[in-house]
């Protein structure tokens, strides 16, 4: 993880510091899919040092994520550092939340860029990560459950972007299957992950959904019975 600002978990907080929930949840979720996480700690917002611990973690791994700085910004300098340890494949691209996430190659071994935000890193481990831990031990996850049912509300989704909404998955007082949106925007709220118990992907070619329409969602945890 990257940021003057994050602070490892147990840490006493400082003002304008902020914990790092991104790296235990990734370090999880790794674990999950069978992989043996390394924790390489935290870097300041310097490209050197990100650079040292991103070589290092290419000597010692089969991959490396980084999370935070991506974004293209003045404090954002993961992507400065990631090209002094590897070559960028691509920076950004067309989902929602999480488009300035990229890809990067160092001695044939994938380096990824997540987001610092909880929600968004979740996104890119998702469309990126699982993909290449599939190829690495050569195997295919079975996909998550998958569930029907109506949209409490409509949701909107810009033109040309596969977006992916936190959602709720509930019965109603008749045993309907119910999906509501919880929220688009706000990358860094990790109550729509405690909250949310499924995943709508909206594709590219549709702008979204009305309310009460029949739509599929990926089931993430039990559906929760009476509203």
């Amino acid at each position: 993880s990257t940021g003057e600002e994050v602070v490892e978990l147990g840490s006493r907080l400082k003002p304008g510091q902020v914990y790092d929930s991104t790296k235990p949840m990734l370090m999880t979720l790794l674990s999950s899919y069978g992989a043996a996480p390394i924790d390489l700690g935290l870097a300041p917002d310097d490209p050197e040092i990100i650079a040292e611990k991103i070589s290092r973690g290419i000597e010692e791994a089969d991959m490396v994520i980084v999370s935070g700085g991506t974004s293209v910004g003045e404090r954002d300098l993961v992507p400065e550092a990631v090209s002094r340890a590897g070559r960028i494949v691509v920076h950004g691209l067309a989902i929602r939340p999480g488009k300035p996430i990229g890809f990067a190659i160092s001695s044939g071994k994938p380096i990824f860029m997540l987001s610092g935000f909880p929600v968004a890193a979740l996104v890119g481990f998702q469309a990126l990560v699982v993909p290449a831990i599939e190829r690495i031990l050569g195997c295919a996850f079975d996909p998550p459950p998958r569930v029907r049912g109506k949209l409490t509300r409509r949701i909107s989704s810009p033109p040309g972007i596969r977006t992916y909404v936190r959602v709720r998955i509930f019965k109603d007082e008749d045993g309907e299957v119910m999906i509501e949106p919880l929220r688009v925007t706000g990358s860094g709220i990790l109550s729509t992950l405690t909250r949310g118990n499924g995943l709508l992907i909206i594709p590219e070619d549709l702008e979204g959904y009305d309310e009460g329409s029949e739509v599929e969602v990926e089931l993430l945890s039990p559906i929760f019975e009476g509203g």
